[in-house]
Order: C-alpha cells, then structure tokens, then sequence
C-alpha cells in the first residue's frame, strides 16, 4: 500500500508497505487531513513521535471487510485517542486527557496512507451526503466543539477568535452556525486576513485598534468569550486584555512552554481561563453531525485536493506557511 512515512526531521516520504497486521478493522482511506501536529512532527518536535512512522490522524475511509458494528463498505472516521482505561484520570470519567494519552499517528500507525487498521470501538459512520474532504475534517471540528463547550459558550455570545489558522477559521464558522452574536478573527498574516474576508469572515489584524474597532462596532467594553488559538505570548496578553469583566478565555492551542499571565487582571475583572485539550467522544460524534450543516465552509478550508505524490513537498510548504489553508491528501480507489 500508499503511505506517507515520516523518517525524522524534515523527512517525509511516500513509501509502498505491506497491508496493516493486527487486530481491528481494516479501513480503506479515501482522505486524510495534514494538521499542526503533524508539521510538529515533521519538524521533529514532537516528543513521543519516532520515525519511521505513518502519519495522519484526520481520515475517513470505508471498512473492507463486515464486522458486527459496520458491514464492509460502511464509510467511517476515526476516534484517533487511544487511552490505557487503568490511570485516576480514565477512571474518572475523563479518558480523553488519560495521562499516558496516545494518538494514531503519532505514537501507532496512522491513516495518511491508503489502508489503516482501526478497533470497531473507535470508528463512526459518516454520512454519504458529504465529500471526502469534508468528512476528513470531523476531527479538528471536535477539537473546536470541545473548546466551545469548555469555555461555556451559548447563543448570542460575542467573541473573538486570535489565530486564524484551520482551527481558529474552523471554530468560526462553528459558532456562527450556533448562533453567536458576532464573531471576530484575528492574525497577524494579512493575506489570510484578506483570504477570510472575501470568504465573509469578519477578519482583523491584531492591533490594538483593530481589537478596539470590532468592540466598537458592538456598542461593548470586552468578548464575551476569546478563544487564543495562536500558542503566543502576545494572544495569551490580549486574550485577557479585551475580554469582558466575568468572561472567559479559552487556550486552544498548544504552547510550547510556560507564559506570563497577568494575575491582577484576571483578579480584578473575575476572568475564567480555561484550558481545553483534544475532545471527548460525545464531542467527536456532534462533530460528526454538523459535517453536513458545514459543508460549505469545510469544503472551502480544503481547498484542491492534494495526492500522496505532493506530501514531501506540501510539507516543506506548509512549515513555511505557504499552501492550502486545510492541506488534504485525497487517496485514489483502484
């Protein structure tokens, strides 16, 4: 079979390997998205990650052979957590932050290749209805369902969003489909803040003044909510500089290490931070439930379809912030 191998840093490579072994079902991949993660490994940044190693934990495919929960050919996505079900924190009812938490591939095989391997426990039928770049995107929509549901967001809330990447420009066309007041996007790149408004985003620099503009436009002192989707310093700063007193703020991304925070703001004006990491399973099957409401602006994320041949390079593109807004490698059915 197909497969993008990842061999250590700054190698990727397309690589022909025997079918997957084992126990679980076999999936034939029809899609699979390229995330921050994945680039974090490329970079060989990621500590648990170790090549060789097939990528790729955002797919959807079909099942090649029956079993009792899905008959051969039923269209599925993977639930890529695998959690030890042993630790306090599974135990507890919280297996998604396990704290021995894997990922398919990151720490196993992943599904950026045209077979993977996946227990029946941890797949989820998706609907025929939309395209395989679509549904190769429930996963990072769960990410942005968790993140919503973390922060306690409801109808009507005002908020901003800081980082418009894929999960920034996802988590924006979420909430606007739940109904939020207003939804603001901000970044530093300003082609993509371009990109964002021709796609009718309402898209800002991060300047203060472009903060204090959007505020403006609302007749409001802060966001309700502010999702910092960045991992920077700065976004973590105007994350609770510009939320309202009683808001919350949310930490989507990942940062690499320790930030400062401002303790007396966060005192004064009685902010909630909250951290939120992957998703649960209920978060992951609502994902999969607005895959057809957002079909549109899923479909737009993705852009043209890549094949696996361009993987080497639409890596090297994407570290350096070029390429689609949502990479996904679209593999062919012989």
């Amino acid at each position: 079979m197909k497969a993008v191998v990842y061999d250590g840093p700054m190698q990727v490579a397309v690589k022909d390997l025997p079918l997957p072994e084992g126990r679980g079902v076999l999936v034939a991949v029809d899609a699979c998205g390229i995330c921050g993660t994945d680039l974090t490994i490329y970079k060989g940044a990621h500590p648990r990650a170790k090549g060789p190693l097939v990528l790729g934990h955002e797919f959807v495919g079909r099942t090649t052979e029956d079993c009792a929960e899905f008959p051969k050919g039923s269209r599925v996505t993977c639930y890529p957590l695998i959690s030890c079900g042993e630790c306090q924190t599974c135990l507890s009812g919280q297996p998604h932050i396990c704290e021995v938490l894997r990922l398919y591939g990151i720490d196993t095989a992943g599904g950026m290749a045209e077979m993977v391997r996946i227990p029946a426990s941890e797949l989820l039928a998706v609907p025929e209805s939309v395209s395989d770049a679509v549904a190769a995107q429930a996963e990072p929509l769960a990410v942005c369902v968790h993140a919503a549901r973390r922060a306690g967001f409801a109808a009507g809330d005002h908020v901003a969003i800081i980082g418009a990447g894929p999960i920034g420009t996802t988590l924006a066309a979420y909430l606007r489909r739940m109904g939020a007041g207003s939804v603001a996007l901000f970044d530093t790149n300003e082609a993509r803040i371009a990109q964002l408004r021709d796609a009718g985003f309402d898209a800002r620099s991060t300047a203060s003044e472009s903060y204090e503009a959007a505020l403006a436009a609302q007749g409001r002192a802060g966001f309700d909510r502010v999702f910092e989707c960045a991992g920077a310093a700065r976004a973590v700063e105007d994350a609770l500089r510009y939320t309202r007193v009683g808001g919350s703020v949310a930490i989507v991304s990942i940062h690499k290490g320790a930030q400062p925070v401002d303790l007396q703001l966060l005192a004064f004006r009685e902010l909630s931070v909250i951290g939120t990491r992957v998703y649960t399973r209920a978060d992951f099957a609502e994902a999969v439930a607005m895959l057809a409401p957002m079909a549109e602006e899923l479909g737009w994320l993705a852009g043209a379809p890549c094949l696996p041949e361009e993987a080497p390079a639409l890596f090297e593109a994407l570290t350096q912030g070029r390429g689609p807004m949502k990479a996904i490698i679209h593999f062919a059915r012989e």
